[in-house]
């Protein structure tokens, strides 16, 4: 490959009809300069390239490293999930039996009390119907002739209360 510096040492041979050494070397000059523009332009190029193929390596790497970051994020959060699920069905499980089982307890209550219930019951019958039995006993005893005959009996004192006819008239006569 030319350098610029190739150009500028560049010597013609001059011929019979030649040509005119400062259009020449103007050439040249020109010819030198614009190469060596081109080539600086180049190896800038050439660098640029080759700092973005190294970006675009670390990038894809960079890229390799975070797929499997996602990945395994990924299957973490699955993981976690699941095991989140099978807690849930756990729990669920438990609570159901802890239901059922505050149920059964509820319904054995609810028997005890209605045997309860069912014994006060029979127990208010039985009660009335001694009661009954003895008022009717106690009717019949009054009913009887030895309360006849107290029927007719003088109470001694009767008239010493004050709501006895005797007690009665007297307040009468002190008011009137």
């Amino acid at each position: 490959m030319l350098t610029p510096l190739d150009i500028h040492q560049k010597e013609f041979r001059k011929g019979a009809w030649g040509y005119k050494p400062e259009e020449v070397e103007e050439f040249q000059r020109q010819a030198a300069q614009s190469f060596e523009e081109l080539y600086k332009e180049n190896l800038l190029l050439k660098e640029q390239v080759a700092r973005c193929e190294e970006n675009l390596s670390r990038y894809r790497q960079l890229e390799e490293t975070l797929n499997s970051t996602l990945v395994l994020a990924q299957k973490t959060a699955d993981e976690q999930r699941a095991s989140a699920e099978r807690e849930a069905e756990v729990r669920l499980r438990e609570a159901q039996l802890q239901a059922d089982q505050i149920v059964a307890a509820a319904r054995t209550k609810q028997q005890e009390m209605e045997r309860q219930y069912e014994h006060l019951r029979n127990q208010f019958r039985q009660f009335r119907v001694q009661f009954r039995a003895m008022l009717l006993s106690q009717l019949e005893s009054v009913k009887g002739e030895d309360w006849e005959g107290m029927a007719g009996m003088v109470e001694p004192y009767a008239d010493a209360r004050p709501w006895s006819q005797a007690a009665v008239l007297d307040k009468e006569e002190q008011a009137g």
